[in-house]
Parts: C-alpha cells; sequence; structure tokens
C-alpha cells in the first residue's frame, strides 16, 4: 500500500491515540519501505500527548527494525525537541541505545543524560537508559568515567535493587 506523505500522516494522526504495537510496527515497516523521512512526521510530536507518545513509540519499532533510518534523523529530532516537555525528551536515552549516539549530538547527549541520572524527578527506567549510554560514551571519552562513577555511586542506593546491581555492574566494568 502506498500513501502520499500528506495522508500517511493523517492516518498516523488520527489512529496513533488507539494504536497497538503491531499497527506501530505496520507502520514503522511502511516508513522503512517506503523511505519516508522521520522529519516530514516530526510534527507529530507538537500534537495531543497520546499522539505525541505513540508516535516516540513508533520511532524505537523504526529503530529496532532498521536503527540507520532513525540515527540518521537523531539530531533533526533533538533539535526539533528542544522546546517539548521533558517527558518527551527522555525517549532518546532509548533512541540512543537502539540507534546509537550521532557524534554531532554527543555534548548534548552527555549533558542530558547526565541531567536525567541526577534529577530527582526522572523515573528509574530512564535513569538506567541514561548510565547505559553516558558508560558507551565512555569508550570514546575516558575522561568521563570517573564522573560517572561518582555519579553512580551516589545515586545507586536510592532506587530498586535492580539498579543497584545494574549500577555495581557497571561500576565494575568503569575500574579503577
Amino acid at each position: 500500500m502506498t500513501l502520499s506523505k500528506t495522508d500517511f500522516y493523517s492516518e498516523l494522526e488520527s489512529s496513533l491515540p488507539k494504536s497497538t504495537e503491531e499497527h506501530r510496527k505496520v507502520w514503522a515497516e511502511i516508513i522503512i519501505e517506503q523511505d519516508i523521512d522521520l522529519k516530514e512526521l516530526a510534527g507529530l510530536l507538537h500534537s495531543e500527548k497520546k499522539i505525541a507518545t505513540r508516535f516516540l513509540w513508533m520511532l524505537s519499532r523504526v529503530g529496532m527494525i532498521n536503527p540507520g533510518k532513525l540515527f540518521a534523523s537523531l539530531p533533526f529530532l533533538l533539535e526539533f525537541s528542544k522546546d517539548l516537555d521533558l517527558y518527551y525528551r527522555t525517549s532518546f536515552a532509548n533512541f540512543w541505545l537502539i540507534a546509537g549516539i550521532p557524534p554531532e549530538n554527543e555534548g548534548k547527549v552527555i549533558e542530558l543524560s547526565f541531567g536525567w541520572l541526577l534529577s530527582p524527578g526522572i523515573n528509574i527506567t530512564i535513569k538506567a537508559r541514561a548510565v547505559l549510554v553516558l558508560f558507551k560514551l565512555t569508550e570514546k571519552y575516558p575522561e568521563l568515567k570517573n564522573e560517572l562513577r561518582l555519579c553512580i555511586i551516589d545515586q545507586k542506593d536510592k532506587y530498586s535493587k535492580d539498579f543497584q546491581k545494574r549500577a555495581e555492574k557497571i561500576l565494575r566494568e568503569l575500574g579503577d
């Protein structure tokens, strides 16, 4: 099925609020097969919360099917989302784990990830993803290891046993 980009956007806008994971998977496959530019769909982030949230879930699905497709749009999407609610922006922690971190965004990724890790208002899932994103970046920027180590030590006993186990594992991998 080939839809015009306008018709596809309209279909997403009207159908995302009641969509299932299966619907979003089909749409993600259409986006990939028809090489629809994610930038052309980004306006959905300015829609009502259910549309925007499910659009972000669909972006994760696009990344799971074709990480390169999501990766190519991440710089634009990060800039496009700069004025959006923090709730939406935290989705990028997942995107970076799925698709990778664009080199031009590394500074912003570091800033956001440390901020999410240390913020008491951020849920534990995002904190855990932020730790993994930062750990990934220590391969390229070993000078981040000490700051990450100190932040993990500060945070690890404030949350669940699962988070503590993950924190301990990352601390061991960070070494001395």
